[in-house]
């Protein structure tokens, strides 16, 4: 006598594959989602990064305007002593430098005449862009140090977003000349 599956059974059976499968899709989609997000955060923190490094270092090598032909007399920066989201100052070869953030990026000017470069991607969002100077000028006794924040993110339906702060201090000493 031959014996086979009955309706019962196949129906059974095809129910628990259909669950497994739908389960292990859904496992599949996660991962992918979870690797996507990685990338993205991953791209982010390297672009900001190298964006920090570059404005860290052009900074730290910033030379005091004795003139005050591009910021106050005296001073290594401008704003000298504030919270502002631009920073200006005589980057080491003497040359007016600026940082600023404009239209959701972070942009440098090395001379007035040649206009803003973007630092940043078109892929990313600049909400906030802080510098905090302290000891700008030559009267206060400080060695200047610059404090950046910013606070960047991916522009997706879901955004990443990721916060730095990081603090230079001026490489010549701040002696009076």
């Amino acid at each position: 006598m031959k014996r086979g599956f009955t309706l019962i059974e196949l129906l059974v059976s095809m129910t628990i594959f259909s669950i497994v499968m739908i389960s292990a899709i859904g496992l599949f989609n996660a991962g992918i989602e979870s690797q996507r997000k990685s990338l993205a955060m991953q791209t982010l923190s390297n672009s900001t990064s190298y964006t920090i490094e570059y404005m860290s270092r052009t900074i730290r090598m910033a030379k005091k305007d004795l003139m005050g032909t591009y910021v106050s007399a005296g001073c290594n920066f401008e704003p000298s002593d504030s919270e502002a989201n631009y920073i200006r100052f005589l980057n080491y070869n003497g040359k007016q430098q600026e940082f600023i953030l404009q239209n959701g990026q972070i942009k440098e000017q090395k001379e007035p005449a040649s206009g803003f470069t973007a630092l940043t991607s078109d892929n990313f969002q600049v909400n906030k862009l802080v510098f905090r100077v302290s000891g700008g000028c030559q009267d206060d006794e400080l060695q200047p140090k610059v404090t950046i924040v910013i606070e960047i993110q991916t522009k997706e339906a879901k955004p990443q977003k990721l916060n730095l702060q990081t603090t230079i201090s001026q490489r010549d000493l701040d002696i009076e000349y």
